[in-house]
């Protein structure tokens, strides 16, 4: 295939572009902080069996991606990019296996057309630096996939405890309905061949065996942090076993309204709604690749045939369960991307090797190019910063030297531009998110002045919990949220607080010394109406103190 060059080389520059987000000083999203928070509460006291948040044990998600991140903050020192690193490594560990079950479908060249829809699939690359739980689980649900679909051929070892492995480590990422989207393209797969005798296989019940022995480590640390002592078992008001919310709770119980956690909005449509953006610049090709599946479906090979089932079993069986649920959050379709990937790579690998080229493949996807890059052009200029013109005038040259040079060839131009346009949009997103949260990001500006300060022994934060997180992380020091001044123990430490509230502590302690007072944005995530009002300079702000309580 003569494009192969070309995909791979936007295969490398895609990931570049979302790589240079990785160095931006600021942590975006709210979750992001707390987990980044119970990671280096774990690497700075070697309690790796706890989950410890504002002093106060804590029980939502399973331990591995804090021990990852744990392990990156004790080889690297706590900071945003190494926070951030481990989890684009998992991207890109998701990235290899979808290229491995493409592969093993369909051959090399639709392997790498699989790989590029995945790397520039918005969702997965703007989850790859927000780092949520869904980044990892997208390589391990994978891994275990790939492992497993070589098992079901030949009951190797390796692929045995390969599998195993893989499955425990989503299992420990998110709870054990990861093991649904991992086994319903299998057990689609079995239902279209008729392998019924699989289904009561004693390699297959060996498996899901070595899966929970493979668990062991998050049920023992469970168990020992809240099962072993029951004064610890009330979540939210009501008794709940660690262990239990585990297995059951936390996505089960969810999933059925029935858990200490619950939520009764939601709409059927809702996922369907998220997948139309979050699989940009592709959807349409992915709506294209199901339209000729199914169209084909008679006429294929019984491999092409068995794949199909098996990747459309992987992703419709979870986006139904999804739709289903009153829990709905559009970062869940990422663990979707690629199954989808792997469908519009083998698509367009048919497509690039047929005489004829589809007009109307190519009129949507130059369409959908010439759109993103559009808005990612009008988002320069209302916001207007310096940085940001001057990455969108290179881009845009880059853009019209390969257009120059490559001109003419409509099924290139239907693969790379969206390609281009993508990257654009991205980096205007990224970089704009950044500077404008550099601007006004509270704990990142009290980090900067207590950085050149003597920090005294105690650090607070007044009605600021999350900015204490976060200014923890950016200190690699313990910061404690407070209520009320009456908590405020000791009198040597550096509190951050409302400049409306730096009257009412100076008046209780008279000798409060101001480090700094600035304006900023104590809330900073939100709609993206809020994020484009802040770059615009165009959002209320509030006047932020940083005061020094010292012994007289």
């Amino acid at each position: 295939m003569l494009i192969l060059p070309h995909i791979k080389w936007l295969v490398l520059l895609t990931l570049l572009v979302n790589a240079a987000a990785m160095l931006s000083p600021i942590i975006n999203g709210g979750d992001s902080i707390t987990y980044a928070a119970l990671a280096q509460h774990i690497a700075s006291s070697n309690d790796w069996s706890s989950l410890i948040l504002d002093g106060q044990d804590w029980l939502d998600k399973p331990h591995l991606p804090f021990w990852i991140t744990a392990v990156f903050f004790k080889l690297f020192g706590v900071s945003t990019f190494t926070y951030i690193l481990p989890g684009f490594l998992a991207h890109l560990v998701g990235g290899f296996f979808t290229y491995r079950i493409a592969r093993l479908f369909y051959g090399r060249d639709a392997a790498w057309l699989s790989v590029l829809v995945y790397v520039s699939a918005y969702h997965l690359m703007d989850s790859s630096i927000e780092v949520k739980a869904e980044t990892y689980l997208t390589a391990f649900i994978m891994g275990a996939c790939y492992y497993w679909l070589r098992f079901d051929a030949q009951a190797r070892l390796k692929y045995w405890l390969l599998g195993a492995a893989f499955s425990a480590l989503a299992v420990m990422t998110k709870g054990v309905f990861t093991l649904i989207t991992i086994s319903s393209g299998l057990v689609c797969l079995w239902v279209f061949q008729r392998h019924w005798q699989k289904f009561w296989s004693w390699k297959w019940w060996g498996a899901l065996l070595l899966v929970l022995v493979f668990t062991a480590p998050e049920l023992y640390a469970l168990y020992g942090q809240f099962d072993a002592h029951p004064e610890k078992l009330v979540f939210e008001q009501t008794q709940v076993s660690g262990i239990k919310f585990f297995l059951w709770d936390s996505q089960f119980g969810r999933f059925f309204n029935s858990g200490p956690i619950q939520n009764h909005n939601g709409h059927p449509f809702y996922f369907v709604l998220v997948w139309l953006w979050s699989f940009l610049p592709w959807v349409l090709v992915f709506f294209a690749a199901l339209l000729a599946g199914v169209r084909n479906f008679s006429v294929s090979s019984h491999s092409e045939k068995s794949s199909l089932v098996f990747l459309c079993g992987g992703f419709f069986i979870t986006f139904a369960l999804f739709s289903a649920t009153s829990f709905q959050l559009d970062h869940y379709t990422v663990i979707l991307c690629p199954f989808a990937a792997i469908l519009c790579g083998k698509f367009l690998h048919d497509w690039l090797r047929s005489n004829t080229s589809s007009r109307v493949l190519y009129g949507a996807q130059l369409l959908l190019a010439v759109l993103l890059a559009g808005l990612a052009l009008t988002l320069t200029v209302l916001i207007a910063k310096p940085a940001l013109l001057a990455l969108s005038a290179v881009a845009c040259l880059f853009i019209a030297v390969y257009v120059y040079r490559t001109y003419g060839d409509k099924k290139l131009t239907a693969l790379a531009y969206p390609v281009l346009a993508i990257n654009l949009l991205f980096a205007v997103l990224a970089l704009f998110t950044a500077l404008t949260f550099q601007k006004y990001d509270v704990p990142y500006h009290a980090a900067k002045v207590l950085s050149v300060s003597a920090i005294p022994p105690q650090i607070y934060a007044h009605q600021m919990t999350l900015q204490c997180r976060e200014l923890a992380v950016y200190l690699q020091r313990d910061c404690q949220p407070v209520g009320d001044f009456q908590q405020l123990g000791v009198t040597d430490f550096v509190i951050l607080l409302r400049e409306q509230d730096s009257q009412a502590l100076q008046l209780l302690y008279p000798n409060a010394t101001r480090l700094a007072t600035w304006e900023g944005v104590i809330h900073k995530t939100g709609t993206f109406n809020k994020l484009l009002a802040m770059a615009r300079d165009t959002w209320p702000l509030e006047r932020i103190a940083l005061l020094h309580v010292h012994r007289p």
